[in-house]
């Protein structure tokens, strides 16, 4: 067992693996991180570093931000003491590292490997136990495959790169309350202009369609008043059961709506013209405040209950929104494939859960300064 500690900036990524058998995989995969930039350290500079307690092992980890594991096919050597499950050195790093991001990278299956460096042709356990950790981390963990030295410094910087890149879906409580007010008043809705100037970092914000519906009016005011107020990049959509349906910008959003009813937009722009002598702090408030009167001017005298349109998953898709989002449930093992797709945003899901979302030219980008295309 050996290990890298990378500092990463404020953050430290402990690198973990047997010893003999990717000795040439470890160093290259150093020498990547440090032409990248990043400052290692190698733990090659304990002494008779197997012999270490328990205790030590998963102290280096503590110390760490990031976990990196690298895993062949040997199961590795044990602490003698304080283990009485006799779990490799690997292995417990692994665990220790529970609470930590971990990222894992196994041998390819089909990779032709020497048997000299295999449990299953060396141990008595005939490879038993390193083939159980390898069935477990693809189970608990996006695992990737690496093949050559080189091929593994190119996912480990890539799944670095994404890590760093991956920014939260998030929800926004005044969006919530926009979509579930009965009346656009301040009895419902209280001060718009502070609850969204609080949200004002968020980046990615999910809309659900459900249990609530959305009615096309209140979206496309949302998606205007985003568009117009704040630094949203993109609304990621979710049907009722939390799937991605579309993941649009709010101005394609709103653009999309304003196409399928220009009504929509005339009610926006008049409610922005009645708020331009409010002062600057208070013009989000007017605008919503004027939204409902201004749609009953555009659609002939009929209150907003009377015109809208409520949108399901199936009328939500017939408004022919761009997608710019692709959805993977699970993380592909070759890791140059993040780099190679048509959509601005890839959309990390897993288990029906959204995990965040990347910016694809961003990761593209600074795994050019890498060399990695």
């Amino acid at each position: 067992m050996i290990g890298f500690a990378i500092a990463c900036d404020m953050s430290v990524i402990y690198i973990s693996s047997t010893d003999e058998d990717l000795k040439e995989y470890r160093e290259e995969v150093a020498k990547s991180l440090s032409d990248f930039g990043y400052a290692v350290e190698s733990m090659d500079k304990y002494p008779a570093r197997d012999s270490r307690p328990r205790s030590a092992c998963e102290e280096d980890v503590s110390k760490c931000d990031i976990y990196v594991g690298l895993f062949a096919y040997m199961y590795g050597s044990c602490p003698t003491e304080d283990n009485p499950d006799k779990k490799s050195f690997t292995e417990l790093e692994y665990l220790a590292a529970e609470k930590k991001p971990r990222f894992v990278f196994l041998m390819a299956d089909d990779f032709p490997w020497p048997s000299t460096k295999r449990d299953a042709e060396t141990k008595k356990d005939t490879g038993k136990r390193i083939r159980a950790l390898r069935e477990t981390l693809k189970k608990e963990l996006w695992v990737a495959s690496f093949r050559t030295p080189d091929h593994l410094a190119k996912q480990v910087l890539i799944s670095i790169g994404q890590y760093e890149k991956k920014r939260p879906v998030q929800n926004v409580d005044a969006i919530e309350k926009l979509k579930d007010a009965p009346d656009l008043g301040p009895s419902y809705l209280g001060n718009i202009q502070e609850q969204i100037e609080k949200s004002r970092s968020v980046e990615f914000v999910a809309i659900r369609l459900g249990p609530t519906p959305w009615w096309n009016t209140r979206l496309h005011l949302v998606a205007a008043l985003a568009a117009d107020f704040t630094k949203i990049r993109a609304f990621v959509i979710l049907d009722t059961a939390g799937q991605v349906l579309v993941v649009a910008s709010p101005d394609a959003i709103r653009l999309a709506l304003t196409k399928a009813d220009h009504r929509l937009e005339i009610a926006y722009q008049q409610s922005r013209a009645q708020a331009r002598g409010v002062p600057q702090n208070m013009q989000l408030d007017s605008i919503t405040m004027n939204y409902p009167g201004q749609v009953m001017s555009a659609f002939g005298n009929k209150v907003e209950r009377d015109v809208k349109q409520v949108l399901d998953a199936p009328e939500l898709l017939k408004l022919g929104i761009k997608d710019e989002g692709e959805v993977l449930q699970q993380l592909p093992g070759e890791r140059t494939a993040l780099l190679k797709g048509t959509t601005p945003y890839i959309v990390l899901a897993r288990e029906g859960k959204v995990e965040g979302i990347i910016d694809r030219e961003e990761l593209a980008s600074r795994m050019a300064k890498a060399g990695i295309h």
